[in-house]
């Protein structure tokens, strides 16, 4: 999986991901802006709601397209519940961390 790739699987997977939890609860994702009164404090464009930013900084495992044809994927690495070690099945794979936040308001 070139760049270009790994990127565009990367966000796409992302973007999903917040739209998913954005249909379970609307205060994920919220529209956002600076506060008037304190410009370094985001706030919600409706309501002007105070807006949090959860923060993920997950491990990844971009792999190569197979020998069939299908595409390369990304794969999130776990730990194995009571070893404590990481997952080694991914082959020809390049293990990248990807750091990202999400805004959620509360109400």
């Amino acid at each position: 999986m070139d760049l270009q790739d790994f990127i565009t699987t990367t966000l796409c997977q992302i973007s999903a991901g917040v739209a998913t939890a954005k249909n379970y609860d609307r205060c994920i994702a919220p529209r956002i802006g600076v506060g008037q009164d304190e410009p370094k404090i985001l706030r919600t464009l409706a309501d002007s709601d105070g807006v949090f930013l959860v923060e993920f900084d997950v491990p990844v495992a971009a792999s190569e397209a197979t020998k069939n044809g299908a595409a390369g994927s990304i794969a999130i690495l776990s730990l194995a519940p009571g070893k404590r070690q990481a997952n080694r099945s991914v082959e020809n794979s390049l293990v990248s961390r990807v750091k990202f936040s999400v805004p959620i308001n509360y109400r």
